[in-house]
């Protein structure tokens, strides 16, 4: 009498366990990516405004609208620096820096409860590409214009 019993076929695929591993391997994937693109928001939120305030100054200088980057600038800039003179930087720099700005940094930092930022510019013009960086502090909630600096040469991110 011929043998009737059948062999059961060896599984195919991963193990169990194998599987297991895998899905927490890949969620812990998921969350972190997520974590990152949360922290990529949040950081990018913080910057926003005292970006906005430093692209109205920038757009304003390379409008040659001094009177109104005037309105734009802090106590302490406007204590050092008379509208007449402004006038005058921007008459110079102006049409040097005409054209299409690029950000090349932007940086947020706190030191004894003040808030300052930094932004830094590059802009393509007549063949050569010239620098700028507007420093702004926050007070009573609004980001204003500590200071500037233009040049031929790359400009540091930095807060002075």
């Amino acid at each position: 009498m011929p043998d009737t019993t059948t062999q059961a076929a060896p599984k195919k695929g991963l193990p169990k366990v194998a599987k297991i591993i895998i899905g927490v391997i890949a969620g812990f994937i998921v969350l972190a990516g997520i974590g990152v693109g949360a922290l990529f928001l949040v950081v990018n939120s913080a910057t926003q405004a005292p970006l906005n305030a430093s692209n109205k100054f920038f757009d304003n200088l390379q409008a040659n609208e001094p009177a109104e980057a005037y309105q734009l600038t802090s106590e302490a800039f406007k204590k050092s620096v008379t509208e007449d003179r402004i006038k005058t930087l921007f008459n110079q720099v102006s049409s040097l820096l005409s054209g299409e700005e690029v950000v090349t940094a932007k940086k947020i930092e706190a030191k004894n409860g003040v808030n300052s930022a930094v932004v830094t510019y590059s802009v393509e013009n007549g063949g050569k590409t010239r620098y700028a960086r507007i420093i702004l502090k926050e007070t009573d909630s609004k980001w204003e214009v500590h200071g500037f600096k233009t040049s031929d040469s790359p400009i540091e991110a930095v807060i002075e």
